[in-house]
């Protein structure tokens, strides 16, 4: 008679693995985990069996057993799923231990179970779901730890006092799915608000290093908490050009022996590359810093030209590092606005020279102008300076005491400038007064199996200036832009209470002005304004009116 505890009850047999494919996407990827992978339990067998290859303690996977065994002889009733006992023969339930139980089916994860029977994955039941009394199917997720996931059909009971194992009149099977879901990533390249109320959010989603661009109906974004409606979602890359201030150190210790030659050396090589990988419509200046900052390359485009200032530098004298961040953040400043803005410096001791003493005032500054500073500390102990400078400024530091890693450095902060791999999302921000406040921007994925989200990361409002035309006056002016998207073009339908005069713009995504109708007259009620659109390509672009006593922007698409 099968017991519960004291008695028997069923019996896990012979545990077959069988693997379901082996797929090596390119031949030097032989080594990744081979998974999925599906267990065949025979109810008969007590083994422990395991999936051929470790978890991912950075991947989930989803777990689905299904099928049915018995656990009594003689018998052609089928009694177990992967969750529940859920039928019993007569005789068998006439028996008084399962008396404890108010009927049936019985999870097998019940504590009154004494974890004595049922299938185990990673020693642990499933979770408890609704009796699935088609199929026997059921799925749950977990997450990876680094070790093999493990199946067993568990199947005890005492005899006597005894503990026994009672696998032996068992019949059937049950199977076990194990399928590694993809590891999504979210990364912010970059949260442009240079066309404030409009915020454009550079973002980057990977699926196990592949990325993906068709996310748009699984993204939200929230600006300090409020949802936000997206505009569009755009995955094309490089979106603006860059301006990159490169500012090095070249004080005496940077001639000390690093890796297989000289620190300096080193950074030169490495300066190289990065310069390589800008494109003709980018410009970068060339600064270094010993006694006091030089700059060794005016503002270019011309590759070769920056390459030979790199070489140029040699180092010697003190460490004047505030001085040359604060004069590059100046020069970088009057350069135009069409550019993605950014100071890259690099240095291997804390300032001891500078006019400027205090990092706090080079922070300032950098914020007044929003341009990010991307340090990177050499073989420092303390470098308390760079990590603030970085921090601070919305950029990001690099602490490298390794020669052969400066070279992946400098491609990291490529990666991030040049916003590579990266969509752009646009919205409209809920809070469109110029305010000078920060704005946390949260990034959420809600995918199937799991809720991805990136790092917190936000942009600066900017300040009003300019009084009543910074601000959108929708108390009392109604625009609407028919047909939009349009094509050769289109009309602007403005209605307002009062007379006034109005400048109208079309602007496309970098801010740069490509069309203006100037003093248009605009009366009290209805006005009709024609756009013409026939040298606009297709894409995304904005429609601003301007006016002594209104300010109003807004979306226009162009299609072709």
């Amino acid at each position: 008679m099968k017991m519960l505890p004291m008695q028997r009850f069923w019996r896990p047999g012979i545990l077959l693995s069988g693997l379901l494919f082996f797929l090596v996407a390119l031949p030097e990827l032989s080594a990744q985990r081979r998974f999925p992978h599906l267990f065949t339990l025979d109810s008969r067998s007590p083994d422990t069996l395991a999936t051929p290859d470790p978890t991912s303690s950075r991947h989930r996977y989803r777990v689905t057993a299904w099928g049915t065994y018995s656990m009594w002889e003689d018998t052609i009733n089928s009694s177990v799923d992967p969750i529940w006992i859920y039928s019993f023969p007569d005789e068998e339930w006439a028996k008084p231990e399962w008396r404890i139980f108010d009927g049936y089916p019985i999870y097998v994860g019940d504590p009154k179970m004494f974890d004595s029977h049922g299938l185990r994955v990673n020693n642990q039941p499933f979770p408890e779901q609704p009796l699935n009394s088609v199929d026997h199917k059921y799925s749950m997720i977990i997450q990876g730890d680094g070790n093999p996931l493990t199946t067993a059909i568990v199947d005890w009971n005492f005899r006597g006092l005894v503990k026994r194992d009672a696998h032996d009149n068992n019949s059937g099977f049950l199977y076990v799915l194990v399928e590694e879901l993809p590891l999504t990533e979210i990364e912010i390249c970059a949260i442009d608000s240079s066309q404030f109320p409009v915020v454009r959010v550079s973002m980057r989603v990977m699926q196990d290093s592949v990325q993906v661009d068709n996310f748009s109906d699984k993204l939200q974004l929230y600006e300090n908490g409020l949802p936000v409606t997206i505009d569009s979602v755009d995955c094309s890359e490089r979106i603006r050009p860059v301006s990159v201030a490169m500012v090095f150190d070249r004080s005496g210790s940077m001639d000390e022996v690093w890796g297989l030659s000289t620190r300096i050396e080193e950074v030169k090589t490495a300066g190289r590359k990065f310069v390589d990988r800008l494109t003709d419509a980018d410009e970068a200046a060339i600064y270094s810093f010993s006694n006091w900052p030089t700059l060794d390359q005016t503002w270019t485009n011309n590759r070769t030209a920056m390459r030979q200032a790199i070489d140029r530098l040699q180092p010697e004298g003190y460490t004047a590092m505030n001085d040359a961040v604060d004069r590059a953040l100046t020069d970088i400043a009057n350069r135009p606005v069409s550019y993605k803005k950014a100071v890259v410096v690099l240095s291997d001791g804390e300032d001891n020279i500078s006019s400027i003493e205090k990092i706090g005032d080079v922070i300032a500054h950098a914020k007044q102008i929003g341009v990010p500073v991307f340090a990177i500390g050499l073989l420092l102990d303390k470098d308390d300076s760079l990590q603030a400078l970085a921090r601070e400024t919305g950029g990001a530091y690099f602490s490298v005491r390794d020669a052969s890693a400066i070279d992946s450095v400098f491609n990291s902060i490529a990666e991030r400038l040049f916003e590579k791999g990266c969509c752009n999302v646009w919205y409209r921000s809920p809070r469109p007064t110029k305010d000078g406040t920060w704005r946390l921007v949260e990034t959420t994925l809600r995918l199937e199996s799991e809720t991805v989200s990136a790092p917190d990361d936000g942009y600066r409002a900017p300040t009003s200036t300019s009084g009543v035309n910074d601000r959108t006056d929708n108390g009392s002016l109604n625009v609407s832009i028919v047909p939009n998207p349009a094509a050769e073009g289109t009309t602007v339908i403005v209605t307002l209470p009062l007379s006034t005069t109005a400048n109208v713009q079309v602007v496309n995504i970098l801010g740069e002005t490509l069309l203006t109708i100037p003093g248009v007259h605009l009366q009290p009620g209805s006005n009709q304004i024609d756009i013409p659109l026939t040298q606009f390509v297709a894409g995304r672009y904005f429609l601003v009116i301007e006016g002594e006593k209104l300010s109003w922007r807004g979306r226009l698409d162009v299609v072709r």
